[in-house]
């Protein structure tokens, strides 16, 4: 039979051009007949759902239910309310963009959509029409006529292209990101005449592959040309009475759109405006799945209601009817195409002339059943093959190991099809069908992932940011403002002030600039920026400044330098005791194991996995285990917990899970319980929440041994508390338990494995320094399909706060709302109410009676109310997926890592979620609190507590790590000092001082232009950074990489540009030599040894002899030379050859 035949509900019996209604079509079966029924129609065609949850399971399953290689796409939903004051993301808009475009081409065969989107007009198709265009290698083009274009086609100018809808100019370079593509383009010019036309990395920004054109489009819904604004403006003073030069939007429309809902006034840009259906083919069928007419009319209703209950707008809004068609319009227009209809009910008897009802079931007879009983109970029926779905590699190897337990042999198929063609049986398949049905005509069952797991996995995917760590955005200067701390590693800690190019000695040469305390001005030549790294370390107070010239910073440095050793000492203590000490060694079968990994439905990230593989090597180890593993909030430490804890629990020894609150004791002891519920190993809980009896039990069971996993607080550690056979201590957040607390765990880890668990951010570079004494691992990228942080600062608004809870309770999910002052919270409370009549509010703070707040927490966490009302007292603690809105009163009033932590609350599930930052006029905020709240804002990364907006967390960690006075110590001197001195104290221990290598930095200077021009790289921070790297270099192979890395990203070198890496070059050989200065110009140089060289005075000696009249050596240790050097070549050769000779390479 062929295979596009093979259909299960729609077959040639009941196939009627006549019918238009379909019912009965149970759980996912609605997807599949829609697929059937569309799979062999050449026409185009649109599909309908309520709301755009069930577009996307709707559009996931169709494709995978047809599998006939046609173009199915979704139209992604605005994600914002009608008249909302924010604008669509981004990526939402690309994506759009991309959707309407390629609709034009006629290159999608089934678009599907949601209800709400019918309802919002649409830029004219003519405006796509007109603003794309295609560039081929070969033709002719002005760089700046491209950049124009891409400018009024919405394209953002940065300085590197990492998102659709960015481009840069670079010398002959042009990079941009279509949002018709996965990868940026980079597209090289020869004059004006298109050379090459090139795909590259977002991450490394290198070159990919080469293409031979690249289409253009509008990565807006609007044109930012001046005759577009003008246009727009024209309209608006139409449009409204009232003075428009105080509407924010109006003055400022060419520069701050996005920030002021400019969506909400997209049809003032164009003279009219398109409905989805002018983007389709002539002919287009339609389909409706649900109740499509009532979802526009709801959201008909919500549109009236938004534009209605706005007050005290900073400008008016457009009347409905100019921003959205009417539900009576749309509705009209669904009924004139004759669309066919498919819903899970039956279809009424009025409609019988028109209708079928299929014969597919739900599973509700098997809801309560276990998985076998549910396999066993369909094969005694009718049902001869049934189907599991999973859309996870793990979620299937679960089901397998499962059925496996039960004596049911299931085969994997990879596909809709393989499934049909296959004979009786039950099978597997890695997709995720989301609901299950039985067709009792064809005998088969869909049993869906919600029955199975209680929800789906995620099938939105999300590209994972850039792997980023403190010490890279330390060292690299990324984005450093003038005035920011920088610390010189010989003059100490100044400010900022700017790259500049001087003229010295008729040569131009390019210096950073520092400014000491009285004003005093360092230039440092860029050859010499490894010397100079930003200041991580107390305020930008201008007390901290050095003085130029004074000792006061040697001493500083040689007192942290002294306490340095003395930590390096006792660290070295510790690892020998450690590596003496005879621990317990844990192994799971590697079935067992397998099975109980399989109850984790997500994929590992790269990270998850090598942490994991770290904690088991450690506990399989005979040495006992002290490891700390690093996680930003949510990224996964629980499941390193999980399986660490069933390594050591299915040995038969006992493990104790320390948590700061019982709260979290809670939420873990429900996680545990859960994923154990297979395992013969007994969860018990020790808490405040648990009644007097129950915990005196659990004390008896955990001395008796009966009580294998035992979660609890600080009550763990009590006296009362006897272990019979504790082999792993878990800790959670350790800095969070007090000094008698910390007594008693290091007490306790002596004999057990011990893991603990923080968020707190552990710089790389810091662990790399004490790598191999102190175990520390770092989950530094986020799991996939999780979504940034929206985040926003405003003044206090009422219509924003009303908004803000709207849409979260909307969608239901809930409301953190921080405000901390505990004196009027109530009243706050009571404001809030008014502002927001629909929903529940419950307040949590601090002074509560325990009991009562961890009531209320409970009852937060188990979605009994939608906004809670706390203090910063939520800082750390429970996980709530469901809680994607924070609103954050007085955010000036906090701290940039309060504001972190704060914002970490929210954005862990795959919804978009929001920050909202609260302050007073922006004019009363101090220079610091305004830099603090902008940059909480502009960096939306996940990930983000292991970057630099962090530092006071990485002091923080570096003291969890060191201890209270080190964390001092790195206060005064910076951080990435302080562990530079610190791997050196190590190493000199450890090795011994004479196995030291020489740590000297040359300075270099032969008197040639040595610089990255501006024109060349115009970024000023890309050429800080880059000259960073270059003079960071050790080695000639980095030297080629970063080479090669600039003639990919910027084009040829320019001539002061080779000069640079050939410097660098010279560089690492001068400083691994000991030679700390070399001086030329066209007919002297000198060589300055410092006193560490490893120079043999023997080859000096036969340097000298052999051409007395040109080397000579003076009275300071240096070593003079003269000749005859016009050509930069002639210098770069001359030093390499007296380089080759003082290591005897050429004598």
């Amino acid at each position: 039979m062929n295979k596009q035949n093979h259909k299960i509900i729609f077959d040639s019996s009941n196939v009627d051009a006549s019918v238009n209604n379909y019912g009965q079509l149970y759980g996912s079966s609605i997807n599949l007949a829609l697929a059937e029924r569309i799979k062999n129609d050449l026409d185009f065609k649109i599909v309908i759902a309520p709301e755009i949850n069930s577009a996307e399971i709707l559009c996931n399953e169709i494709n995978y239910f047809s599998e006939t290689g046609l173009s199915i796409e979704l139209l992604p939903d605005l994600e914002i309310l009608p008249y909302d004051v924010s604008s669509p993301s981004n990526q939402v808009i690309a994506n759009r963009s991309e959707i309407l475009f390629q609709l034009l081409k006629g290159n999608i065969d089934v678009l599907v959509l949601n209800a709400s989107s019918l309802l919002w007009k649409l830029p004219p198709r003519k405006y796509f029409e007109k603003e794309s265009f295609t560039l081929s290698v070969g033709e002719l083009f002005s760089m700046q006529q491209i950049g124009e274009k891409l400018r009024i086609n919405g394209y953002e100018r940065v300085s590197t292209v990492i998102k659709p809808g960015e481009f840069c100019i670079r010398g002959s370079l042009i990079d941009l990101f279509s949002p018709l593509y996965t990868n940026p383009i980079r597209i090289d010019f020869d004059d004006e005449k298109i050379d090459l036309i090139k795909l590259f990395d977002v991450d490394s920004q290198l070159t990919l592959n080469t293409i031979n054109s690249v289409t253009i489009i509008p990565s807006e819904h609007y044109p930012k040309s001046s005759l577009a604004f003008d246009f727009f403006k024209t309209n608006m003073r139409n449009a409204f009475d009232g003075n428009q030069l105080e509407w924010p939007l109006y003055n400022f429309i060419e520069t701050y759109a996005e920030s002021h809902g400019v969506y909400n006034y997209l049809p003032l840009f164009f003279e009219s405006m398109s409905s989805i259906w002018d983007y389709c083919k002539p002919g287009t069928k339609l389909f409706c799945v649900g109740d499509i007419k009532t979802s526009i009319k709801e959201y008909q209703k919500l549109i009236n209601q938004r534009f209605n209950s706005q007050d005290n707008l900073s400008q008016p809004n457009l009347k409905p009817s100019e921003l959205f068609f009417s539900a009576t319009e749309q509705i009209n227009k669904i009924n004139e195409m004759h669309p066919i209809n498919l819903q899970h009910q039956k279809c009424w008897k009025s409609r019988a002339h028109n209708s079928i009802n299929f014969d597919t079931r739900p599973l509700t007879a098997f809801k309560t059943s276990s998985m076998d009983k549910i396999i066993h109970g369909l094969l005694e029926t009718s049902t001869n093959k049934i189907l599991l779905s999973a859309g996870s590699k793990n979620r299937i190897a679960f089901i397998e190991n499962q059925l496996r337990e039960f004596s049911i042999a299931a085969r994997r198929v990879s596909n809709w099809n393989e499934f049909l063609e296959r004979r009786a049986g039950v099978f597997v398949t890695e997709k995720s069908i989301s609901e299950s049905f039985i067709t009792a005509k064809s005998g088969i069952a869909v049993i869906g992932e919600i029955e199975l797991f209680g929800r789906r996995s995620s099938t939105r995917k999300y590209r994972s940011p850039a792997g980023k760590d403190p010490e890279s955005i330390i060292q690299d200067l990324k984005d450093l403002q003038v005035g920011s701390l920088v610390v010189h590693g010989e003059h100490g800690i100044g400010k900022y002030k700017g790259l500049s190019v001087m003229m010295v000695d008729n040569v131009n040469s390019e210096f950073l600039t520092i400014e000491y305390a009285l004003g005093d001005l360092l230039h440092v030549p860029v050859t010499l920026m490894d010397q100079v790294s930003r200041f991580i370390g107390q305020s930008s107070d201008e007390s901290i400044l050095s003085h130029l010239g004074s000792n006061q910073w040697k001493k500083l440095c040689k007192k942290t330098k002294k306490q340095a050793y003395d930590v390096a000492a006792e660290l070295l203590e510790i690892y020998a005791n450690r590596a003496i000490a005879v621990g317990k060694s844990h192994v799971a079968n590697q079935k067992d194991y397998e099975n109980f990994c399989d109850g984790f439905e997500y994929v590992l990230t790269q990270d998850q996995a090598k942490v994991i593989e770290d904690v088991l090597d450690d506990m399989a180890a005979s040495k006992s285990m002290d490891r700390l593993v690093c996680g930003d909030v949510g990224f996964g430490k629980t499941e390193v917990a999980l399986r660490a804890a069933f390594t050591c629990a299915i040995n038969g020894y006992q493990v104790a899970l320390l948590v700061p609150t019982t709260i979290l004791a809670q939420q873990h002891f429900e996680t545990f319980n859960e994923r154990f519920s297979e395992w013969p190993i007994a969860i018990n809980i020790l808490s405040r929440l648990q009644t007097s009896k129950n915990n005196n039990q659990v004390r008896t069971d955990i001395e008796k041994g009966k009580a294998d996993i035992i979660i609890g607080t600080h009550a763990l550690l009590s006296d009362k508390v006897v272990y019979k056979n504790l082999g792993l201590v878990i800790v959670d957040e350790e800095h969070r338990f007090g000094v008698r607390h910390k007594e008693k765990l290091k007490a306790l880890r002596k004999d057990v494995d011990y893991l603990a668990l923080t968020a707190t951010p552990i710089p790389r570079t810091l662990n790399m320094a004490i790598g191999e004494l102190k175990d520390i691992s770092m989950i530094a990228t986020p799991p996939e399909g999780r979504i940034p942080v929206k985040t926003y600062i405003s003044q206090w608004d009422k219509s924003l706060i009303h908004e803000a809870c709207q849409r979260e309770i909307s969608r239901g999910g809930q409301v953190l709302f921080v405000h901390n002052r505990i004196d009027d919270i109530e009243n706050m409370a009571e404001t809030i109410r008014q502002i927001m009549p629909v929903g529940s509010l419950e307040i949590a703070h601090g002074r509560m009676k325990e009991r009562s707040l961890e009531r209320v927490m409970m009852k937060f966490y188990n979605n009994e109310f939608d906004v809670l009302l706390a203090t910063s007292i939520i800082e750390s603690g429970l996980d709530i997926p469901n809680a994607n809105t924070i609103i954050i009163n007085r955010a000036d009033r906090f701290g940039l890592a309060q504001l972190h932590q704060l914002r970490g609350r929210v954005g862990r599930s795959e919804r978009q979620s929001y920050a909202y930052l609260m302050i007073p006029p922006k004019h009363t905020l101090t220079n610091e609190g305004r830099q603090r709240l902008e940059a909480i804002e502009a960096i939306e990364d996940l990930g983000v507590g292991f970057i630099l907006a962090t530092h006071d967390l990485e002091i923080r960690g570096a003291g969890e790590i060191l201890g209270d006075e080190q964390s001092g110590q790195i206060q005064k001197i910076g951080f990435s000092l302080y562990k530079d001195m610190l791997a050196q104290a190590i190493d000199s221990l450890r090795d011994g001082p004479q196995m030291q290598s020489t740590t000297i930095s040359s300075d270099i200077n032969l008197n040639i232009p040595a610089l990255i021009p501006e024109n060349y790289m115009p970024d000023v921070n890309l050429r800080l950074t880059m000259y960073k790297r270059i003079s960071s270099t050790k080695s000639k192979i980095e030297i080629k990489h970063i080479e090669s890395e600039l003639i990919d990203r910027f084009g040829e070198l320019p001539e002061q540009t080779t000069n640079l890496l050939l410097m660098a070059h010279l560089k690492n050989q001068a400083s691994t030599l000991g030679i700390k200065k070399i001086r030329m110009d066209r007919r002297y140089g000198r060589f300055y040894f410092d006193q560490s060289t490893t120079i043999e005075a023997q080859n000096i000696i036969d340097l000298i002899e052999r051409e007395p009249d040109v080397f000579k050596m003076y009275p300071d240790q240096s070593l003079g030379f003269k000749g005859d050097f016009p050509l930069v070549l002639n210098r770069i050769n001359q030093v390499n050859t007296i380089l080759g000779y003082l290591v005897g390479d050429s004598v």
